[in-house]
């Protein structure tokens, strides 16, 4: 089983969220969220230690990436070992951050449950 925590971060750019990342190995798996990502439910999620999600504001996870100037790459499913969309068939074209952060949680719940390993 995995032991599941949170933890928020002020990070002043995309790119600083890696650099600065508390694990001394880092982060072995990252997952974007996006109305263009793929459904949760057809993703087969691979064994993990450190998971960090992101989540867009009212523009998506787009205007993160390109305002971040140490980044080569801007296509976000490039960037993240999974790009999924959390909340498909949403009826709206936006979402709240506080809405898509526990929308998100639910979906991710049992993948990261069984895939994530304890130290």
């Amino acid at each position: 089983k995995a032991v599941v925590s949170t933890q928020s971060t002020g990070a002043e750019s995309f790119s600083s969220v890696f650099t600065e990342c508390p694990y001394k190995d880092g982060y072995d798996l990252t997952i974007g969220t996006s109305d263009k990502g793929d459904l949760v439910e057809e993703t087969v999620f691979r064994h993990f230690r450190h998971v960090v999600v992101f989540l867009g504001g009212l523009q998506g996870l787009e205007p993160v990436i390109e305002a971040d100037e140490t980044l080569q790459e801007a296509d976000p499913r490039t960037l993240f070992d999974y790009y999924l969309n959390t909340c498909p068939n949403q009826g709206s074209r936006t979402i709240r951050t506080e809405e898509a952060l526990l929308i998100t949680l639910a979906s991710l719940r049992q993948p990261i449950a069984l895939n994530g390993m304890r130290d």
